[in-house]
């Protein structure tokens, strides 16, 4: 039996702070979750087992930390079959050090070869497996590190990995989706961007040397050619003016403040910016499903599910939401102070808090969010098809009256 001291609130949002005997922290955890109080944190005084809060500061500078390039390619199909891989040797009795050694051999991908057996080797100085993790935050985030910290501890390593190889299978089968249903309007704009093209460099030039002297042709040629002139003319000024804004801009959303204030506008987008908040909320309530069932603390799990929604403005907004947690107040109640979450997660949390299943029901948000999604995708994309159809022809309907108008009058005047 061990001592964990604990910070929690109970049902009437008092806080409590104390200490409960238990064999490991999941049993303590358990242990408080059956008394009807709602975990804020949960630690040791011994330093070696101080857990889940110490490793999430620890790994915040390795969010920072710069992935190299190669690691990139490495997507959540690439991940969710490793810890697939991995839960099924571990459950199987081997050992997790042999299970990334036989799981590395066969493995194609030459980015999480690398990677695991440089695991392998730490593990075998003595690292304990979350720690080794902490040096390829490319494949194992703040998440997947914290929970495999709990796991170490509670002996749950192959449910945890089964855990979130689940997420990372239906996280993946969301953007193949999407990826499946933009390929057709973005092969649509690609073609309709190269006719454009050709048909301003060498089609163009060619019917206006042609024609002749510009007044002479009617309003419309004169209109199409000058245009086409112009760009030819100052096409490197106009590129140059491109770039060098498409420069700043980008370097100016690589600021905190320029970050903050371009996510903010995304999630104001007419069209885009409920999609950009759904997908946000879906995966900021899975994550966090599934560390409050792993057994991470609630303050520390909203710490870590926050900052890896990929969405700035959420995450200020979750921080601020995390402190009055802390403060006392439920999490339903923090939610409704923020304008930029649904009224459905903070109905459906509140819900979960005053029956003890908020993992399911943030589950079951996230579901619903994420057919959403699709759904308004579908939608968006069946819409988008014919109105790039109809911009594309409209547009060289204009090119060819352009062209051919000047010669339907010639014709006209011989008659």
């Amino acid at each position: 039996m061990a001592t964990f001291n604990y910070k929690a609130k109970d049902k009437g949002g008092e806080r409590v702070q104390a200490s409960t005997d238990a064999p490991s922290r999941l049993e303590a955890l358990a242990q408080l979750r059956a008394a009807g109080l709602t975990v804020l944190n949960v630690w040791q005084d011994n330093p070696t087992a101080s857990g889940i809060a110490t490793l999430a500061v620890r790994t915040a500078g390795t969010r920072a930390r710069p992935a190299r390039r190669h690691l990139r390619a490495c997507g959540n199909g690439e991940k969710a079959l490793l810890m697939r891989q991995i839960s099924i040797s571990v459950g199987a009795g081997m050992g997790i050090r042999d299970a990334l050694q036989a799981i590395a051999e066969d493995m194609d991908h030459p980015a999480l070869r690398s990677s695991l057996l440089a695991i392998g080797d730490k593990l075998r100085e003595g690292q304990m497996f979350s720690e080794a993790t902490t040096e390829h935050p490319a494949i194992f985030s703040r998440l997947t590190v914290a929970l495999l910290r709990v796991a170490e501890e509670a002996g749950s390593m192959p449910q945890t990995l089964d855990y979130l190889a689940n997420a990372l299978e239906r996280s993946d089968r969301l953007e193949r989706k999407i990826r499946s249903i933009l390929a057709y309007p973005l092969f649509v704009a690609g073609f309709f961007v190269l006719i454009c093209s050709i048909m301003t460099i060498f089609v163009l030039p060619k019917f206006q040397a042609n024609f002749g002297a510009e007044q002479t042709l009617p309003l419309l040629s004169r209109v199409v050619f000058g245009t086409n002139r112009f760009l030819l003319e100052h096409i490197v000024l106009i590129g140059g003016a491109l770039a060098g804004l498409l420069v700043l801009g980008a370097q100016y959303v690589r600021t905190a403040t320029g970050r903050l204030q371009a996510d903010t506008l995304v999630l104001r987008l007419p069209l885009v910016g409920p999609c950009v908040q759904k997908f946000t909320v879906a995966r900021f309530c899975r994550n966090l499903a599934i560390m409050l069932r792993g057994g991470v603390p609630v303050a520390t799990a909203m710490e870590i599910a926050s900052s890896v929604c990929n969405n700035r403005a959420m995450e200020v907004a979750l921080g601020r939401i995390r402190t009055r947690v802390i403060s006392g107040a439920t999490i339903a109640a923090s939610l409704e102070q923020e304008p930029v979450f649904p009224r459905l997660i903070v109905r459906m949390t509140n819900v979960g808090e005053a029956s003890g299943k908020l993992p399911q029901i943030l589950d079951k948000v996230s579901d619903t969010y994420e057919d959403q999604v699709e759904g308004a995708i579908t939608i968006a994309i069946a819409l988008l098809e014919p109105i790039l159809i109809c911009c594309f022809g409209f547009f060289v309907l204009l090119l060819v009256l352009a062209i051919y108008l000047p010669v339907f009058l010639a014709a006209r005047g011989l008659q």
